[in-house]
């Protein structure tokens, strides 16, 4: 009896988790969008990040999930290819590294909704996102000793503001995103 109980409380809760993910809106950028609707339930049952979600607590109190925002961790190592030597001592910490080994903040997206009267709803901002991500990559940092924080971007030049401005430093371009780091 308790089974089915436990079952169906689990089952209302992913309907609930469903929904709030169907439901979250970014309208500046897709991928931040259509990653958390569409892949993260996968990214996360395969054990490729962990998906942390800010909400809002009043309403969740009551039984309703409105997600404010999100990111996702993982690790990364890279054999930097595209970063100078010097810039690779910083990141690591030694000279003559061949690899080095980050905290991956692979997705960092926060409500946005334009409304049709052109107004904007948004969720939390940019920086009490990063700096949520920041208090659980410390927090591990205490049982896991990290150095670095990566995080990856395409051609942006407000995201690429936005990093430096919260002491990001340019690691890197991949080919594919350009890299900034910080150390912890």
């Amino acid at each position: 009896m308790s089974d089915l109980r436990t079952r169906a409380m689990e089952t209302d809760g992913m309907d609930r988790l469903s929904i709030a993910l169907d439901s979250f809106r970014c309208y500046r950028d897709d991928d931040i969008e259509t990653f958390l609707r569409q892949k993260a339930l996968n990214f996360l049952d395969r054990g490729w990040c962990s998906i942390y979600l800010l909400v809002d607590e009043e309403l969740f109190d009551k039984g309703s999930i409105n997600i404010l925002g999100y990111f996702t961790l993982s690790h990364k190592s890279l054999i930097p290819e595209g970063a100078s030597k010097s810039t690779i001592k910083k990141a690591s910490g030694m000279s003559g590294s061949e690899s080095i080994h980050f905290v991956l903040i692979g997705q960092l997206g926060r409500y946005l909704e334009r409304k049709p009267d052109g107004s904007i709803i948004a969720g939390i901002s940019g920086k009490e996102l990063l700096d949520r991500a920041f208090e659980v990559i410390h927090a591990a940092s205490e049982l896991i000793p990290c150095r670095c924080v990566l995080v990856e971007c395409s051609d942006n030049k407000k995201v690429h503001q936005f990093y430096l401005d919260n002491r990001f430093s340019k690691f890197q371009h991949d080919g594919e995103h350009l890299q900034f780091y910080k150390r912890i």
